[in-house]
């Protein structure tokens, strides 16, 4: 595909590929079971140190530990990596 045409997909789907907390691209996206909302990992982990309701929608996600309803996406994961190139790299040097 060429570059145009792969920034024009990629821009397309940004809303969603792009985490709600950070804006940028879904890393380890994780999607909270009882919205279905998807973040970065370590965004919604991050998240749930302050609050067990969901960012985007504000549904109590669990009353006391809402870490149990996350599940990580790894289909959306390797999509996102096909559409952005060099994101897949990106995130292994930053661990």
């Amino acid at each position: 595909m060429a570059a145009t045409g792969r920034k024009h997909l990629v821009r397309d789907f940004n809303h969603f590929i792009t985490c709600y907390l950070c804006r940028g691209y879904l890393i380890k996206p994780t999607t909270v079971t009882e919205c279905l909302h998807t973040f970065c990992k370590s965004c919604i982990v991050q998240h749930f140190e302050e609050s067990n309701d969901c960012p985007k929608c504000g549904i109590q996600v669990h009353e006391t530990n809402p870490l149990e309803m996350l599940r990580l996406d790894n289909t959306l994961e390797e999509i996102i990596f096909k559409l952005v190139p060099g994101l897949r790299e990106r995130d292994s040097q930053s661990l």
